[in-house]
Order: C-alpha cells, then structure tokens, then sequence
C-alpha cells in the first residue's frame, strides 16, 4: 500500500482484529524497517496511569461495581473526539497536587516521629532551653535497663551525680542526670559500662522551645502544627475533586493511547520504501471477504496477495469448535494448542472433563450456587473474551453438578436418598469401581485416538497391529479377569502378539521380538493412569464429609442461649462457602491434571 495511508490501514486491522502480524523480512527485500517512535506516548500513558491510580483510591463503590462496570467501544470517529480532550491540564494539576500532599505528608509523619520520641519525656520539668545553656553540668536524658537501676544508684552515691527517674515502662527506664562537665569522658564510660543509652533532642525540636517551654509544651505545639497540615491537606483533597470528575475521561484517553501504541508498535514489524510499505500476517480464510471488505475504502492505494502456507511454515492456531464445546477450549489452552494439522482435542475431552468435575464435587446446591452466580456476572458485567468463556464453563460445570450432585452426593451436605445413584459414604467401593471405569473408558479412548492419528499419517503397521492390539488387549484382558472366559483370554493373547511382533522397528526377528516384549511391560503405565482415577473418589468423599461437618457444628452451634442461631447461620454460611471454594478448586484441577496427564498423554 501506498505510505500515506499506513497508519489508517494499521487502524482498520486493529479494530478487526483479524490479521497475525508477522515481521516482513526487510534485509532479503532490501526495504527499511518503520521508525515510527512511542517514547512520547509511553510517557504520557505513564502520566495517566499513575494519575488513574492515585483517583481509584477515591472511588467509591465496593468491589461488585468495579466488576459489573463496563468498558464503552470506541470507534475511530469517537477515539478522534477522546483525544481532543484537554487531559494533560488535568495530569498537571494533579500532579502539582500530589507532590504538595506528599510534602505535606512527610511534614506530618516527621512531626509524629518527633512526637513518639518526645512522649516517653513528657514528665520531665526542666525548660528544654536548658539543655544547650548549661555552661558548667551536662544536663543529660536517656535510657537504662531496669536491672541497672540499683547500680546507678550506688554510682551516684559515690560519684557527682545527679538522677531523677522521669518515666519507666517493661524494657526501660527514662532517666534526668546532671554531672560536672569537665569530668564528662569519665563519667561517659562509667554510664556506658551501666548500658546507658543517651538521647539527644534535635535541633528543630529545640527551636520550637520558648524561654521557659517543657516537653509536653513542645508536645502540644506539634499537636496543633500537624492539627494544621492536616487541615491543609484536606483543603488539598477537596481542590482534588475539581480533576477526579475527570477521571471517566482520562480513562478512556488512557485506552485510547495504548491503543496508539500498539498501534506504532506493530508499525515495526513493516517494510518501506519512500512511497509504499508491505505488511505480512496470518488470516483465517474465511476472514479474507471480510478483510478486503474492510480495507475497501483504500482499494486504489492498496494491493492484497494471498496464499496457503507453505510447508517450513508455523502459523498461528485458532481453535474452532461448536458454541456449547467453546468454553472448554480454556482447559486445551491451559495445555497448549495443538499444533498445525493436528486434530483439535477440546471436543473429546469435554465430556469427560464436565463429569469429573461433578464427581469431584459431588454437590447440587455448590452448583446451583455456581451456576447462578456466573449466569449473574454474565448478565450483568457483560464480560468478553477469556473472562466470558470462562464464566460460561463454570455456568456449564454448575449445572452438571445440580444433576451429578443429587444422583452421587446432595444439596448442602443433606442428601436426598431416593435419587441417588450411589452413596460414597455408604458405598464407596461401588464409586471407586465407577471411577475406575471411567478412567479405564477415557485411556482405551485416548489410546484408539493415537491409531486414528497414526493411521492418518500413514502409519498403518504401527497404528493397526501396535495401538489396535492394545485396543483389543485391555479390554479383553480386563473381562478375562472378571469372567475367566477362555475367549477373552485368546483375544487378549491376539492383542498381545500384536504389540509383541510390531513394537519394534528392528529388521532383526530376535531383537524384533525382544523389543516387542520390552514394550507389552507398558500394560504397567495403563493400569497406573488408570489407578489415577481413584482421586474422583477422593475428591468426591472429602467435599461431602466437610459439607456434612459444617451441618454437624451448625447444629451444635443452635445449642449456645441467646446467639445460637446468629452461629449456626454463620458457621453454615460460611463453612459452606469455604468448601464450595475448595471443592472446586480441587475438581478443577484435579480433573485437568487428568486430562493432561493420563488423556493427553495417550495421542496428543
């Protein structure tokens, strides 16, 4: 495209948002890279953030506000009328307000330091002027251990030496002492041997003292000083609040200008002549009609080549899967996409993901409470992106655990007996052998995946007789096991003698044979993936006894005269939450663990 509209056509695809930028290969090209510079903007997005800041601690409005506000959506024609406004007046004056408030502020905590020092001395009468009048004595206050009190007193018996205790408290005594000044070294070694810590009032602290003036006068002088700053630092805030109504404003000046930035940023990743510029990036081919519809207005300065990638090339990865499969995505993301050609595995995990879930949680009324809770932020906060997909999938893991935690646990730690499938607590071998199932379903289901994919890549002997022959062992092998049916048992021997001669790649038949053999040992890698599945009942067991609990002391609790039931409602309120939190945590992660680790590991 012709130079002139670079920055309008970088701000057509920014709002799209359709196009990968990649960076054009200036030097095989012989072009010159963009030299477009941010450090201004950068700067004055510095500016505004600290400025946003310092307005988000005078925001009122609780922490649901924050959430349900909503950002507006600019287009060009109101991102021009943001930038008209006057916003570097306002960043100045707050800033000229701010640095005052921190003057002021230093002034204050520097006089309550001055204060804190001068509390524990407020008892002593003598006239602070004293201190740097005494030609003759050292007039000195300090500190001294307790133990040492009867020891001083035996010193001043003995020595010129004058005390008086001013104040005391558990690690030290404040102590007045008077001794002649030509003998001030003596007498400095001997209160040092005692562990006599001097104090020095400071000279502002002096200054502050009239002829006649004490400590706790100077003390009531520092009250009414800070009383003033404080006063003037109010004064401050409420001259504030002439630019705080500014701050909707600057916020989206703020957004504005990042906007910019990345703009100009991505500007670098171009190359130019004097007249034109090329720019290079991914696009799904099912965007190109609505990008070139896009850049339509500059179809005479603009020309658009497109093409497949070729084979060296990596381009990015967008995931697409049916609306009610998208929310799940987040967990394949978590993982890592998969890479270009491969088969995307969200849809495949998805159901088995949402009923772990539900049985690590075991809980109806924890997902009803999660279900309404995400369809409310939903409605309300209108969410986008990320934030959205994942509110909908904690939307669709409540509602499986309404249904999941009546069949399998209960509402709130009391379970309804006539619709429940099994009963953990009652039963719980029966939901280890279900949870063992299940596991067993979803490795055998990973594994016949690892022949699809082998066999799409034309690795027919591998794929047919190596992954195949697991297929037909495990299952066959399992069922012998429980049916000592001799049929079962030659199946699992057919698929046995497909791992055995098929496994290895070596021409050799012996080492062919040996290494077939090596590999059937990965029977022990299948049942560990499927002992793994065991944690469904551990998580399931652990949220309905803690929920059972919280009723236990609640229950107690009703017991206590008078507030009895202020807590019982607290600790089941709250022991509730508590375990609702927990509970899904864990099911969450425990059930990706899962899928990445025992699932993935099978084929992705």
């Amino acid at each position: 495209a012709h130079s002139s509209i670079m920055m309008k056509i970088l701000s057509s695809l920014q709002e799209e948002g359709l196009l990968h930028l990649e960076r054009t290969n200036t030097e095989e090209l012989e072009l010159k890279s963009s030299s477009l510079e941010v450090s201004e903007i950068e700067h004055r997005l510095h500016r505004l953030s600290s400025v946003l800041e310092l307005f988000s601690k005078r925001e009122k409005g609780g922490f649901l506000k924050k959430i349900l506000n909503q950002k507006p959506r600019l287009d060009r024609q109101k991102r021009d009328e943001v930038l008209k406004f006057q916003y570097l007046p306002v960043l100045a004056g707050t800033e000229k307000l701010e640095e005052e408030k921190n003057e002021l502020i230093s002034r204050i905590r520097f006089l309550d330091k001055e204060k804190e020092f001068l509390l524990p001395l407020e008892g002593l009468e003598l006239p602070l002027n004293l201190f740097k009048r005494a030609d003759s004595v050292e007039v000195l206050v300090g500190t001294l251990p307790p133990s040492r009190y009867e020891d001083l007193i035996k010193l001043a018996e003995d020595e010129a030496l004058w005390h008086e205790l001013i104040n005391r408290d558990r690690r030290k005594l404040y102590l007045l002492l008077i001794y002649p000044r030509k003998e001030k070294e003596h007498f400095g070694e001997l209160l040092k041997e005692l562990n006599f810590v001097p104090l020095y009032f400071t000279e502002p602290v002096i200054k502050r003292a009239a002829a006649q003036d004490r400590v706790k006068d100077v003390i009531e002088k520092i009250d009414v000083e800070i009383e003033e700053w404080r006063k003037k630092l109010d004064d401050l805030d409420r001259e504030g609040q002439k630019f705080f109504v500014h701050r909707e404003k600057l916020m989206l000046v703020y957004d504005v200008l990042l906007n910019e930035q990345k703009k100009i940023c991505s500007s670098r990743l171009l190359g130019e002549t004097e007249q034109a510029f090329i720019l290079e990036g991914w696009i799904c081919s099912s965007e190109m009609k609505k990008l070139k519809s896009k850049l339509k207005p500059y179809s005479e300065m603009i020309e658009i080549y497109s093409r497949e990638p070729l084979g060296g090339e990596d381009p990015p990865v967008i995931l697409e899967n049916p609306k009610p499969g998208r929310p799940f995505e987040l967990v394949t993301k978590l993982y890592g996409l998969p890479r270009h050609g491969a088969f995307d595995p969200t849809l495949l995990l998805a159901p088995f993901f949402l009923l772990f879930v539900g049985l690590c949680v075991s809980e109806a009324g924890y997902g009803l409470l999660v279900a309404l809770a995400s369809l409310f932020f939903i409605q309300f906060a209108k969410p986008k992106g990320g934030l959205l997909q994942f509110l909908k999938l904690l939307l669709i893991l409540g509602i499986a655990n309404v249904f999941l935690g009546t069949l399998f646990g209960g509402w709130f730690g009391f379970p309804v007996r006539r619709l429940m499938i099994i009963d953990p607590l009652q039963n719980p071998l029966s939901f280890l052998y279900l949870s063992l199932a299940l596991g067993f379903i979803q490795v055998w289901f990973g594994t016949l995946l690892n022949m699809i994919e082998g066999i799409k890549n034309k690795r027919y002997l591998q794929s047919i007789f190596v992954q195949g022959g697991w297929l037909l062992l495990l299952p066959s092998l399992s069922l012998y096991g429980l049916t000592r049916n001799s049929i079962w048992g030659i199946s699992s021997l057919l698929g046995a003698a497909g791992v055995v001669f098929f496994a290895s790649p070596s021409r050799n038949p012996l080492a062919r044979i040996f290494g077939g053999l090596y590999s059937l040992y990965d029977i022990s890698r299948y049942i560990s993936d499927v002992l793994s599945y065991s944690r469904l009942l551990a998580l399931g067991l652990g949220t309905t006894v803690i929920a059972m609990v919280v009723n236990t002391l609640s229950q107690t609790a009703l017991g206590i005269p008078w507030i009895g039931w202020l807590a019982a409602a607290l600790i089941f309120i709250g022991g509730h939450m508590f375990n609702l939190a927990i509970s899904f945590l864990g099911a969450f992660v425990h059930s990706m663990r899962l899928q990445f680790v025992e699932f993935f590991r099978q084929f992705f």
